[in-house]
């Protein structure tokens, strides 16, 4: 498993991210916990590959609407495609953000943060 740096970005450097991607870790892969990164997955493959982030536990306490169930946050990358997702603080483990994948062939992989 890879410890990934949060790249900043400017929003003229959006078009192409695709350049600071790194190969996926078959293990998965992860990045310190923050607000408003962006997880950007490149899949070259001619299948699709799913990126997983375990929920942190079964269920949480939301206030006056009580106990609700916590779900894992999966991202489907189409062949030939590229995905990006955001996570919820709340999905950190440890201080980190710890995500798989079902398969890493041809798959890249960036953390970005969008720079002010």
């Amino acid at each position: 498993m890879a410890l990934l740096t949060v790249q900043e970005i400017s929003k003229a450097g959006v078009a192409d991210l695709s350049t600071a991607l790194t190969a996926a870790a078959s293990g998965g892969d992860s990045v310190v916990a923050s607000s408003g990164i962006v997880i950007v997955v490149e899949n070259a493959d001619a299948s699709p590959h799913t990126l997983t982030l375990t929920k942190p536990a079964a269920s949480a306490e939301c206030g006056s609407l009580g106990e609700l169930v916590v779900a894992d946050i999966t991202l489907v990358v189409a062949a030939a495609d590229i995905g990006m997702v955001t996570i919820p603080l709340g999905y950190a483990a440890s201080g980190n953000f710890t995500w798989t994948y079902d398969a890493v062939t041809s798959v890249t992989v960036g953390v970005f943060s969008l720079a002010p």
